[in-house]
């Protein structure tokens, strides 16, 4: 099962996720532990920052980096003008 210390040592990686075609590179931005969470090896959050000329809608994506392919699914957060910031949360 994926655990926060997967993402861990990626914090500042770029992942690429392709949608309709086209690659979109998300930089995980930050690992958040849930405390208190049932879920076996403890819950946690990814913020994923993304470029501002393309809001992916929520859904599930696969996620490439450098050492880990994984399908997650994220939610759009909040925008400015840097760009958007997407959650995956594992509770």
């Amino acid at each position: 099962m994926i655990s926060a210390t997967d993402f861990d040592q990626s914090v500042g990686q770029t992942f690429i996720v392709e949608t309709n075609g086209k690659m979109v590179a998300l930089e995980l931005s930050a690992v958040k532990r849930i405390a208190r969470s049932p879920r076996d090896g403890g819950g946690f959050s990814l913020l994923f920052k993304g470029p501002p000329e393309m809001l992916l809608p929520q859904g599930t994506y696969r996620f490439v980096g450098s050492e880990l392919a994984q399908d997650i699914f994220i939610v759009p957060v909040s925008s400015d003008q840097t760009g958007y910031t997407y959650e995956a949360v594992f509770n």
